[in-house]
């Protein structure tokens, strides 16, 4: 029982030597600093992502943005395109800019992981800027790109969440 006494005390020495005198706390501290870094490199990359998206400010161009992305799973049609640029003419007045308009909203929507993430980062600014039946409206927009080649159950289910978070469905 001495030996075992000896040789642990023996190790808790070394131990506590090596913590306090052959920088085993700065070993500690260099782990710890290395993974706030890691934390805030990926927390940067995520907010140079998403930036784009954030700063939109204009309903309009967020509106733009969604209906560049329900068709996602690949890019939109050309029949898609079509009936993009026909809104944007019709239903938001753009007329002169709409090619630049909608090369500036398709880097846009390249930023997006997808849908959902846009609807949830527009739907403020939908909630805030637009009434009830412009909400309505902007759904039906969204459906209606949707229903040119036809709707999928994922474009369903995001245009699901899209009407939660601009408050025209219940939340489940």
């Amino acid at each position: 029982m001495p030996i075992v006494v000896l040789i642990a005390s023996t190790l808790i020495f070394w131990l506590i030597y090596w913590f306090v005198r052959m920088g085993g706390i700065d070993h500690f501290r260099e782990q710890s600093q290395r993974r706030k870094d890691a934390a805030r490199r990926t927390q940067a990359r995520e907010s140079e992502r998403t930036a784009p998206l954030c700063a939109i400010d204009d309903p309009r161009e967020a509106a733009i943005v969604l209906m560049l992305l329900i068709p996602r799973g690949g890019d939109p049609t050309a029949s898609q395109i079509a009936a993009i640029e026909d809104k944007m003419r019709a239903v938001f007045g753009f007329d002169r800019d709409v090619n630049e308009r909608l090369t500036h909203a398709r880097f846009i929507a390249s930023r997006a992981q997808g849908f959902a993430e846009a609807a949830g980062l527009f739907a403020g600014l939908f909630n805030k800027q637009l009434t009830a039946d412009e909400r309505r409206e902007l759904v039906g927009m969204v459906e209606e790109i949707a229903r040119v080649d036809g709707p999928s159950a994922t474009q369903s289910e995001a245009i699901d969440v899209l009407k939660r978070k601009v408050g025209l469905a219940p939340a489940a």
